[in-house]
């Protein structure tokens, strides 16, 4: 191979000749204790010197990858003493000490071959994309240390040969900026952290029903009003990104060879956006509306029967792609209210000139509308899967959020897919949801497809949802080390993963990590609380199991500490915490337990529960075990669209004098207390008696989250007792997600005995 147009790096230190310089603190990593993440295709390592690194490297490299010799350089001038020169042009073949650049058009785009070997390091890529994911191997091969901060004299590296590329070209990481906002900073950070683990897609989330963050040049008060929300307690809290603020985020990313995939949401989500432009609503320019101040899926949604809206749209996408140059446009496009066109004259009659069945095939026309521009402009449009109701556009890549079906249905239909189900890469969700290992485990390839579909599988993001996102710190410990965790897997499927090796290498990275300015989370939840529940015996044990057997481990119940359970005798708070090292792993695990006479008791169902709320099945109301106000924490039973009716089996005629549930209420996430909670007696299971009922002193309009307590008292003889919870069954009219199914949340069904 020839080489041409060659630059070189020279690196001098600074008020130092070769010879006064001293090579001090030289370390490396041996090869048993590397711990690149993701895991590379091919990795051999030598019995030969280390390559030392130090203020006389040269780095050598072809015109077309100046960048990325820059990018290399400016490396390690954080992390060396001396002033460097300015980039020199050069032509040397590689016979030189030094470290070598080059591409490799045989090799596919991001693949990439690393050899460092004596006094020289190779690096050979199919472009400069792939030249990049090799110089983060690179800097993943020094030891914890380096960083900034870090300054040394010299670096050691290894001799070895990888040869490695990634399995998915799309590899990313939603961010939400709207529910709260975060400075132009921390994204550039995020880049960073995304390069760091050869991920490639910042998909950023940039509007939403509570907010609206990028500068719009033709509609100012997108920015100047709807950017900003009034919180409960009168503050005004918001911002919004400038347009030159953006462009060198764009450039920042870009010389890192990360793609940022604006969002802009359509025809759904655009509460913030119509309370600054109602004119283009369904309800006209008169129409008071407010940026949301909660999370939720709100009914305020575009007019799909009035062409100003697309022209209005249009601008903003123009406005958009001036700043973003991605090949994909994110338009949103899920949980779109129907409400809205249903009682929309102009919507109707869009319907009625399209020839259009439902509104699902409105919004199906209005998507379809939005790509064809997008793509008349050389863009390709993504959606939410929902936007494969009514009829999928015709170019359109599908992200699936609601499980695998969605991707599966784009795939069989020869749709781009981008895999980030709610089972496995939301973020957001609590570490009893989705650990480090869950991710870890994640198969974006459902078993369902066949080779050529699978083809269609582009890759994955893990996505960080921030409505109970305040600050950078806990921005961080939410997604870290779990995005590291589908990182590995997006590179470096299908090889056998070994999470236990995974986890190895992580706990080498942490250092690193923490010289990023990262405040990382725990991997997993410290501990497991548990309720056996022993049928036969109708008695309950209650217990704690720590979650990684490194830790240290106490639990409590009732501040009485016992070697790792109790069985369930009273009422009271079972506590678990762990430790690594001195240090407190994570946060105490809390739960709450009732003692009652129901506990181990037969629960027939008369009605079903949702799979997706289980609690723990059939023993879930007999448990013991409480609800929090985290109504994903696994302990809340859900019935969606109909009554709850429960009856119980006590084994033998007692006496009681209580029935009573909690019940959770959060309307927002269509979550309503019950109507009415009434109760029934009986001796045979065939005659019933009333008990008695309660309604619920709390209006269904109520905002916020709750757990309310509905109970019925009176002194009676029965062996079985039969709970039904009223259910609102559709969500009433005046809510945002008017005429969808309601649901009911309930936790235990508590029965005392009589005195």
């Amino acid at each position: 191979m020839r080489w041409r147009s060659y630059f070189v790096l020279i690196l001098f230190a600074a008020g130092l000749t070769s010879c006064q310089k001293e090579k001090t603190d030289v370390s490396v990593r041996k090869s048993e204790n590397i711990a690149l993440i993701p895991q590379v295709k091919y990795l051999k390592t030598t019995d030969l010197k280390p390559f030392l690194w130090d203020n006389e490297t040269q780095i050598f490299a072809p015109e077309n990858l100046k960048a990325e010799a820059e990018y290399l350089q400016k490396i390690f001038q954080e992390c060396l003493y001396g002033e460097n020169e300015i980039l020199k042009p050069s032509s040397h073949s590689n016979d030189k000490e030094g470290v070598y650049l080059r591409l490799d058009k045989q090799l596919k785009p991001e693949a990439y071959r690393l050899e460092i070997q004596g006094q020289q390091i190779n690096i050979e890529a199919g472009s400069a994309e792939g030249t990049i994911r090799a110089i983060q191997s690179l800097r993943q091969l020094m030891v914890s240390a380096f960083h900034k901060g870090m300054k040394r004299e010299v670096w050691a590296l290894p001799s070895l040969r990888i040869e490695d590329q990634p399995a998915f070209s799309h590899r990313g990481l939603l961010l939400d900026v709207c529910r709260h906002f975060f400075d132009i900073d921390v994204l550039k950070k995020y880049v960073d952290l995304l390069a760091f683990y050869k991920m490639n897609v910042l998909h950023l989330h940039l509007t939403e029903d509570q907010a609206w963050r990028m500068e719009i040049d033709a509609y100012p008060r997108l920015h100047q009003e709807a950017a900003y929300r009034i919180k409960a307690n009168g503050e005004r809290y918001g911002g919004y990104y400038t347009k030159k603020q953006l462009r060198e985020l764009v450039a920042y990313a870009e010389e890192r060879h990360i793609t940022i995939i604006p969002e802009i949401e359509l025809p759904g989500h655009a509460q913030a956006a119509l309370s600054a432009y109602p004119q283009f609503s369904c309800l006209g320019a008169q129409a008071q509306i407010e940026v949301a101040n909660d999370w939720g899926v709100f009914k305020e949604i575009y007019c799909a029967g009035n062409d100003e809206t697309f022209q209005f749209l249009e601008t903003i996408l123009s406005e958009v792609m001036e700043v973003f140059p991605s090949k994909y446009i994110h338009i949103g496009g899920d949980e779109a209210p129907k409400f809205r066109w249903e009682h929309c004259a102009k919507c109707q009659a869009r319907m009625e000139a399209e020839t259009l069945s439902d509104e699902h095939e409105l919004q199906s026309y209005f998507i379809k509308r939005i790509e064809a521009f997008l793509n008349s402009k050389g863009r390709q449009l993504i959606g939410w899967d929902e936007i494969l109701e009514g009829g999928l556009s015709p170019n359109a890549t599908v992200q699936s959020w609601r499980g695998m079906e969605g991707g599966i249905s784009a795939a069989r239909s020869n749709h781009g897919v981008i895999m980030s189900p709610t089972s496995h890469c939301y973020l957001d969700y609590g570490l009893e949801r989705i650990d480090l290992q869950k991710i870890y485990n994640f198969d974006p390839i459902p078993e369902e497809l066949s080779a050529e579909e699978a083809g269609f599988i582009l890759g994955g993001e893990c996505n960080m949802w921030t409505e109970h996102v305040p600050n950078e710190k806990n921005l961080d410990q939410k997604i870290n080390p779990r995005m590291q965790g589908l990182a590995e897997v997006l590179w470096s499927y299908p090889v056998d993963r070994d999470f236990e090796n995974f986890y190895q290498r992580i706990q080498r990275h942490y250092p690193m990590l923490e010289a990023f300015g990262v405040n990382y989370g725990p991997e997993t939840l410290p501990a497991t609380i548990y309720a056996e529940v022993y049928m036969d015996s109708g008695k309950v044990f209650i217990g704690a199991k720590r979650n990684l057997q490194t830790l240290d481990f106490k639990v409590l119940f009732n501040e009485k500490e016992g070697p790792w359970g109790f069985d369930l005798k009273e009422s009271g708070i079972l506590k678990a915490m762990a430790f690594k090292g001195k240090k407190p792993y994570g946060d105490t695990i809390e739960q709450e337990f009732t003692y009652h006479a129901a506990l181990a008791k037969k629960a027939n169902y008369v009605t079903s529960y949702e799979k997706w709320y289980s609690a723990g099945g059939e023993v879930a109301l007999v448990n013991g075990t409480r609800g929090s106000l985290n109504f994903r924490d696994g302990q809340w039973q859900g019935f969606s669209g109909f009554n709850a009716e429960v009856i119980i089996d006590l084994g033998a005629s007692q006496s009681i004098q209580s029935v009573s549930s909690n019940f959770y209420h959060y309307n927002n996430a269509w979550i309503f207390r019950p109507e009415a909670y009434r109760v029934w007696y009986s001796n045979d299971a065939k005659n019933w008696r009333s008990m008695g009922f309660q309604k619920p002193e709390l209006l269904p309009e109520e905002r916020g989250q709750h757990i309310i307590t509905l109970k019925v008292e009176q002194k009676i003889e029965a062996r079985y007792i039969k709970v039904l919870a009223e259910n609102i069954e559709n969500v009433p009219d005046w809510h945002e997600a008017a005429g969808s199914e309601a649901w009911i949340f309930i936790d235990e069904i508590v029965v005392e005995n009589g005195i």
